[in-house]
Order: C-alpha cells, then sequence, then structure tokens
C-alpha cells in the first residue's frame, strides 16, 4: 500500500511540474551570411531567437558601439575598419523577466588596400582673393576606382573632382581631400597651407576678454554711430566699453540693483547704442526658477570714453525673465523691450519706456511670452514676433499708435498668424516691406516639405483691423530653432536669411536665388558690408564666414575662438565685431576686411545697423 502512496505522489509531482506557465522560455541566436568579412562588406545578420509557451517582446542589437531594437534583425551594413568585433543579441520575453544572451565575434579582414589621397594645386603661391585649381592625383587600388571625394578648405566645402577655391582670408589655412573607393575604403590627405594676404582678406585685429566668467549665448556687439566704441555684455552682468583699437574703457555692473542669476549661464539681450552714444540694456533671469525677489531691470548708460554711469534704471518687475534673442528697440522717443515671462505686477510682455527719464509709457500682453525680437517704424506702429500658447501659434503683432498709446492687432490680424517665429529676428526693408523668419506649422506648405518659411508683408498695405496678404511666402532649407536666427535685406531688396545649416538668398519677389550649406551650424543674423558680401558665424567650427553676393559662394572662413554664438556686427568704417569663448573666457573679437563700412540702405545686420536700434524706416 505504500509503495502505491508513493507512486501516486511522484505522479502528481509530475503533472504538476509540467505547468506550461513554468515550462516557458526563450533563446536568443542569430546567424551571419558569412563567416568573415572584408572592410566595405555587407554584413546581413539573421534573427534565430526562438521562444516556448512565451512571445518574444524585445530584442536588444548591441555591436560596433550602436544599440538597436529590430525584433528581425538590423538592416545589412558595412565597417569601415578590421578587426574583431563582438555582436550581442538580448532577447526578452513577454513575461519580462525571461531573458537570453547570444554573443558572436565577427572578423573583419583588414588586408591593408587603400585608396591613396593626394592632391596638387595651382599656382603654388596662394593669395586671397585669387583662384586656386586643386587637383585630385588620387590612386585607387587594382580593381577598385574611387566614388566619392570630400574636399574641405577651412569652412569651404567642395565633392568636386577638381575645384577651383578663392581664399578671402590670409593665414595658415588647412586644406584636406578624403577619398572614397567602391569598397568604402578611405584615405585622407591634409596640408596646412600659407595663403598670403590681399586686399579681400580677412584678418583678426585683436581679440580681448571681458569676463573671467560667464558665456556668451546670443549676445552681440553693438559700436556706436561713428565706430569708435563697441559695447559687449556677458552672462555675468557686465556691461564693457572697448575702443576701436581694442582699449577697455571701463566696465558697468549691470547686476547691482539685485538681478537674479548673476553668474549664470544666461545674460542679458545685446546693448543697444542710442544715435547720441547713450547705450541701453536689459538684463534679467532666463530660467524657469523665477525669483518673487528679483526683477529684471531696464538700463540706460552713459556712453564713450567718459561714460560708464548710469543715466536712469527702471525695474520690469518681480519673476519677469528675458531672451538673449534681440536688443531693446530705441526709438526717437521711446524704449522697447521684450519679455519671456511677464512680471508678475501686471503680466505684459511688450513694454513700451520713456528713453528720457525710464518712465513705463505702455504695456501689453503677447500671447505666451516672445521668443524673438521687434523693430519700430518710422510711423509709429512697432511689429513683435510673439511666443505661442495651447499649441497655437500667433504670428507678428502689430502695434498701433494711438496718442501717447498704441492698440494691438487680434490673433487673426497679425503677419503669419499660424506660424511661429520662435526666436527670430524682424528686418524691414527701405521700401517699408517687413521680412519675417518663422518655423512652419504647415499653414501655408506642408510641414514635410519644409521646416522654415520666409514671409514678406508690406507695412503700407496694414492698417489697423486690416493685415492684407502676405507679398509673397518662400521655403527656406534647414530649421529656424530657438537661438535667435533672422535675416537681412540689402539696397535692392534681396533677403539673406540664415538657419540652422544653411544660408539662403531671396529675391524681391520671393524667389531663391541660392542656398548655401554651411560648414557646421550657422548662429543668429548675417551682415552685409558696404560691397554686398554676406558674413555669418558658423558657431560649431568657431569661424567667421564671408559668402560672395551672386553666388552664395564661400569665399573666406576666419577661424576665431569656439562658440560663436552671435551675429556679427559690421561697423561704420567696416570692422566686423564678434563675441564669442576663447580659452575658456567671454572674448570680443575686431576682424579686418577689405570692406570700409556696412551696407547703405539696407537693413544690413541684426537691429538694422551697428547700434542695434531696430529703428530705421
Amino acid at each position: 500500500m505504500k509503495r502505491i502512496i508513493y507512486l501516486l505522489i511522484a505522479a502528481v509531482g509530475l503533472l504538476v511540474g509540467c505547468n506550461p506557465a513554468e515550462e516557458a522560455w526563450v533563446q536568443a541566436g542569430f546567424t551571419t551570411d558569412k563567416e568573415s568579412y572584408e572592410i566595405g562588406d555587407l554584413i546581413t545578420l539573421t534573427n534565430t531567437s526562438t521562444a516556448e509557451n512565451a512571445q518574444i517582446a524585445v530584442c536588444k542589437w548591441e555591436f560596433m558601439g550602436k544599440v538597436s531594437y529590430e525584433l528581425a534583425a538590423p538592416e545589412p551594413f558595412s565597417v569601415e575598419e578590421g578587426g574583431d568585433y563582438l555582436f550581442r543579441l538580448t532577447v526578452t520575453s513577454d513575461h519580462g523577466s525571461m531573458k537570453s544572451v547570444f554573443e558572436k565575434t565577427i572578423k573583419i579582414i583588414d588586408d591593408g588596400i587603400r585608396p591613396t589621397a593626394d592632391f596638387s594645386w595651382l599656382p603654388e603661391q596662394i593669395v586671397a582673393g585669387e583662384e586656386v585649381v586643386f587637383t585630385d592625383q588620387s590612386k585607387a587600388a587594382e580593381g577598385c576606382e574611387i566614388i566619392k571625394r570630400e574636399w574641405t578648405f577651412g569652412a569651404i566645402l567642395s565633392t568636386e573632382e577638381n575645384p577651383t577655391v578663392t581664399f578671402g582670408s590670409h593665414g595658415k589655412i588647412n586644406v584636406s581631400l578624403t577619398v572614397t573607393d567602391n569598397k568604402k575604403r578611405k584615405d585622407t590627405k591634409t596640408v596646412t597651407v600659407d595663403v598670403a594676404k590681399s586686399a579681400g582678406s580677412l584678418g583678426v585685429l585683436w581679440a580681448h576678454s571681458y569676463d573671467e566668467q560667464g558665456v556668451v549665448v546670443s549676445t552681440s556687439p553693438a559700436t556706436s554711430a561713428d565706430g569708435e566704441y563697441v559695447y559687449v555684455s556677458s552672462s555675468n552682468y557686465n556691461l564693457v566699453c572697448f575702443t576701436k583699437l581694442g582699449e577697455r574703457v571701463w566696465g558697468f555692473d549691470c547686476g547691482q540693483n539685485n538681478e537674479p542669476n548673476r553668474g549664470s549661464d544666461y545674460q542679458h539681450p545685446t546693448p543697444t547704442v542710442d544715435s547720441d552714444g547713450v547705450v541701453y540694456v536689459a538684463v534679467g533671469d532666463n530660467t524657469s526658477k523665477a525669483d518673487a525677489a528679483k526683477s529684471a531691470s531696464l538700463y540706460a548708460v552713459k556712453g564713450g570714453a567718459d561714460g560708464g554711469t548710469q543715466k536712469w534704471f527702471t525695474s520690469i518687475g518681480a519673476k519677469s525673465s528675458m531672451r538673449p534673442f534681440g536688443a531693446p528697440v530705441v526709438t526717437d522717443r521711446y524704449v522697447m523691450i521684450l519679455t519671456n515671462s511677464a512680471p508678475s505686477t501686471d503680466g505684459m510682455h511688450f513694454r513700451i519706456y520713456d528713453k528720457t527719464s525710464g518712465v513705463l509709457q505702455y504695456a501689453e500682453k503677447t500671447s505666451s511670452g516672445s521668443y524673438g525680437g521687434c523693430v519700430g517704424l518710422k510711423d509709429g506702429r512697432v511689429l513683435v514676433n510673439t511666443g505661442q500658447s495651447g499649441g497655437r501659434s500667433y504670428g507678428t503683432h502689430i502695434f498701433f499708435p494711438k496718442g501717447n498709446s498704441w492698440s494691438k492687432s487680434t490673433n487673426e490680424q497679425n503677419y503669419a498668424p499660424n506660424d511661429q517665429p520662435n526666436g527670430s529676428q524682424i528686418a524691414v526693408g527701405a521700401d517699408g516691406k517687413a521680412y519675417i523668419l518663422c518655423l512652419n506649422l504647415g499653414a501655408r506648405i506642408s510641414i514635410n516639405e519644409t521646416k522654415a518659411l520666409v514671409y514678406c508683408y508690406d507695412t503700407k498695405k496694414t492698417t489697423e483691423g486690416n493685415v492684407s496678404a502676405p507679398e509673397w511666402y518662400t521655403a527656406v532649407k534647414g530649421e529656424n530653432k530657438q537661438t535667435g536666427y533672422g535675416l537681412v535685406v540689402d539696397g535692392n531688396g534681396v533677403v539673406y536669411v540664415a538657419t540652422d545649416k544653411y544660408i539662403t538668398a531671396i529675391s524681391s519677389t520671393g524667389s531663391v536665388l541660392w542656398a548655401t550649406e554651411v560648414a557646421g551650424t550657422a548662429y543668429g543674423v548675417p551682415a552685409i558690408d558696404n560691397e554686398g558680401y554676406i558674413y555669418y558665424n558658423d558657431t560649431e567650427k568657431g569661424s567667421l564666414v564671408k559668402l560672395e553676393p551672386a553666388t552664395g559662394k564661400a569665399i573666406a572662413s576666419l577661424q576665431l575662438g569656439t562658440g560663436l554664438q552671435s551675429s556679427p556686427t559690421i561697423s561704420a568704417d567696416g570692422i566686423i565685431y564678434v563675441t564669442g569663448m576663447l580659452e575658456g573666457k567671454p572674448t570680443l573679437f575686431a576682424v579686418e576686411g577689405a570692406a570700409t563700412g556696412y551696407a547703405a540702405n539696407a537693413w544690413s545686420q541684426m537691429g538694422g545697423n551697428p547700434g542695434k536700434s531696430g529703428y530705421m524706416y
């Protein structure tokens, strides 16, 4: 009897052990189409993982420093370097805790065969401003051919076999050629060439740090009307005055009235210099940590050799914050500013002050704050880029003068009412036409076609309550990110616009003339000199780049520092000023070019002019 009982107990145990839930398992595995590969061969992986009483929920592939999660397998790929590479597949079931790992080492054979990159140039003596023909003399291995060439001449790029290049700047410039054969094997040759100086060269006159700490983010230099003095600001709330010869004249503490965030990574907007030499600068926090006990502020500071003293100061209001994009707009009677977050006292983002006394004259809400700039028109109207609220963009408000006050356009009567200015700076031509760069939200053109649009409106056709249709709108390459991009307009109505990856020229009728891809990442608003050449800052490369107006061809690139997150400023005497970082400090660079001034009868740069007043037409 006991024997029978033991057998029954054993049988029950077996039945319990056969519960399907306890027999679930996964097993990772994959195969390759070959056991070894040569450089450039396509590698095909096949997922052979299995599961019992479970579903494979996640496949994590780890190889070549990459991670992917395809359930089947990654797309076929090639490897450009020889060696033994570990491939790992981790399979996870829908039970979560059930995992399996499979590893395989794949050998990539490097037979040492490469193309050989080589080139020559004529004339051998390179002079800035003169054409140089570079000739590819590269050779491919037997049985192979060169299928791709990548040239770099400083910030100038080319994929031509034998490019012709004109260096606009003098000094030592790295020239590099990378060739790729049909097996994706590469070779690179780099030569440092010495470019002799010419009349069209770019060269650094001087460079001086202006703060011991902080950074430069979106803040650009401003100069006096005669070009004798240049003003820069820092995230440590210092306003510093230099002469055009590079002599530091004075510094003014813009944080002396309890402004928040001193020494942070944020800084006040670009200063504005009035025709009488007075410098206006707004300061304040740019973070989400608003401090009720502290306030953004607006200062009027005496400029010039005997300046550096406060004319007046006004508190903007508690919990208000500033964006570094743009600059205060200064008209014949007023100073206008935009805040990002409105002061808790009145909730108004757009604010107009009497420029003699600093007394607030008018304030109004602009949707959910401003991420861009504004301009003042001679007839008293003001154009203001707005933020976004509730997922809806409100474009550019028009403020109409009403005696000593103003009235604001309704959302539907704005310029570009359903697209987002997104930090861009407005430009106005001598003919009264306004140009606005927007992040495309699909109001006019599908977002699948472009990420950026330029609108043109005729301000002369705009009356209160009646905003005419745009004169034109044009898609441009690249993206209008919240970093203070913008556009400029020459005397013929040609618009030059900067996005993150392109500088684009648009005719007065809205057609794209050319689009130049930048070597790194463009930043800020371009500038036009009195010979028509266009300049922009490449923040990634740390270079000031000069473009030919007819073709958009980069003819000069001057290495300055790092993080040129600013717009170039061209003074009355043609000196180009750029702010950036050098050896970890905010630095002002003065650059000598062939030009003798900025473009006349044009919105030549950020703020329209070297003083950044945003008030011209």
